[in-house]
């Protein structure tokens, strides 16, 4: 008992180390290796409380900065992320246990499509769609994985650690050396192509900071600035002859000779402040809207929005451009959907307020790198508060502002046009671990049926 207690709380120990704010994820293989060792002749029930344990270590040690949102909501909110590390303990350990049939690659196989089809499902399909503490994301930013990324996604990123997981004795060892290795080999971001000059500007509530942040400088091809630039829609004169906007927007963009993009809100109903779609506005250099794209995931609980269900990529003189919106970027789809549209760049207004600390800033960069990863993009943000940064293709972070204060970041990114793997259909991989997952779960339950009812039959007789 003890034994088994001690493997269960290593394993959660490992794998909140693995994330910001220690990112520590070297010995990711071991965490699992330690889960599973832990679950070895347990019964579902005794999987159930060792879910909750390693679980529990996990997502309180990470996600603990939810409370800076949602104050004791928190905990409800922790405890339905552990729920799908849990299930998957429980699911493990269902007679006859899956890690007594077949060998051991089908036994890695196994366990490797019922975690990431858990994941996938949390992360995408569930209502509460959250990927944070998605396995992958560990290692998002570090070059060595980016053909894995670009191939199939954060989510096979996950299917290696929980096959790798699974070895035992010397395999493990090796395996888990080879991990930590692959995390700290350092190698340079790509030389951009087509070179683009981005002036990111950050600001929090401060419009007239913006303006003036923006307008001394020259020779650049994009002034990007946060989410949530303006709490209304631009194009309409507000009450006060200062908040005329629209014209000095226009006048910006036309004498820098830049595209212009920023964050707004477009009314779709009587009541602007609840009913509007979070928007992210492109001006040309002459000072023309010429495209929008609306936020099609609002952050949850709080209001951001009406949702959007478009995600096209924009045509400019400079190409076609991709601009997401803060929270888009937690999911991978839209940034596949803008890059299959043909986005060559993604340049994106954020919003990560001061007030949600440290480690919510963090864990959120991980997620930008990824999807540069996944598509082999450059990426671009503006924040409000310390986040604005660029990532190159292979992950590597090119610049990063270190502070919330007032200030502007100059970065050249470049622009690409070829489609990876896990555009093209690599991102179907997590939509078939989770079918897998159904598939294993069937078999299971059925075996297990099969199992009580030849057990029954023996007591009888």
């Amino acid at each position: 008992m003890t034994r088994r207690l001690l493997f269960t709380a290593l394993s959660g120990v490992l794998l909140a180390a693995a994330f910001p704010p220690y990112h520590l994820p070297y010995f990711l293989p071991l965490a699992i290796a330690a889960l599973l060792k832990a679950l070895e002749g347990a019964t579902p029930r005794q999987g159930f409380y060792i879910g909750v344990l390693s679980s529990g270590i996990h997502t309180g040690a990470t996600l603990f900065w939810l409370a800076n949102l949602f104050a004791s909501a928190v905990v409800p909110l922790c405890v339905i992320v552990a729920f799908f590390p849990i299930l998957f303990c429980m699911l493990w350990c269902l007679p006859p246990n899956p890690r007594r049939a077949g060998g051991q690659m089908q036994k890695g196989i196994f366990a490797a499509v019922l975690w990431v089809g858990l994941e996938f499902y949390r992360a995408e399909l569930f209502a509460l769609n959250f990927g944070w503490s998605t396995l992958g994301y560990c290692v998002a930013g570090r070059p060595v994985f980016t053909p894995l990324a670009a191939s199939f996604g954060v989510y096979g990123i996950s299917f290696l650690v929980l096959f790798l997981g699974t070895l035992k004795g010397r395999a493990l060892a090796l395996a888990t050396a080879l991990w930590a290795v692959a995390c700290v080999v350092p190698l340079p971001p790509p030389q951009p192509e087509r070179p683009l000059r981005v002036l990111l500007v950050q600001a929090y509530g401060d419009e007239e900071a913006l303006f003036k942040l923006s307008e001394p400088h020259e020779g650049l091809d994009v002034i990007l600035w946060p989410e949530h630039a303006f709490h209304s829609d631009p194009r309409v004169p507000g009450k006060l002859k200062f908040e005329n906007y629209w014209p000095r927007l226009q006048a910006l963009a036309q004498k820098s000779n830049a595209h212009l993009i920023f964050g707004a809100h477009v009314a779709t109903g009587t009541d602007s402040e609840k009913q509007y779609e979070n928007s992210a506005f492109v001006l040309d250099p002459q000072g023309e809207l010429i495209g929008v794209h609306a936020k099609n995931h609002p952050v949850h609980f709080v209001t951001d929005g009406i949702a959007s269900r478009t995600a096209k990529a924009i045509p400019t003189a400079l190409g076609k451009l991709g601009v997401p919106i803060c929270f888009d970027n937690d999911y991978p789809e839209v940034d596949r959907r803008l890059v299959q549209d043909g986005a060559e760049v993604l340049l994106v207004p954020n919003m990560d307020p001061n007030e949600w600390g440290s480690v919510q800033h963090a864990q959120h960069s991980l997620l930008f790198a990824m999807r540069a990863m996944e598509n082999g993009r450059w990426l671009a943000r503006a924040d409000v508060d310390g986040g604005t940064s660029a990532v190159a293709p292979n992950g590597v972070e090119l610049a990063h502002v270190k502070n919330g204060e007032a200030q502007v970041l100059k970065v050249t990114i470049g622009r690409t046009s070829y489609r990876t793997l896990y555009s093209l259909a690599g991102w179907l991989f997590g939509p078939l671990c989770f079918l897998g997952a159904l598939v294993s779960l069937c078999v299971a339950l059925l075996h297990h049926r099969v199992f009580r009812r030849e057990r029954l039959e023996n007591a009888a007789s």
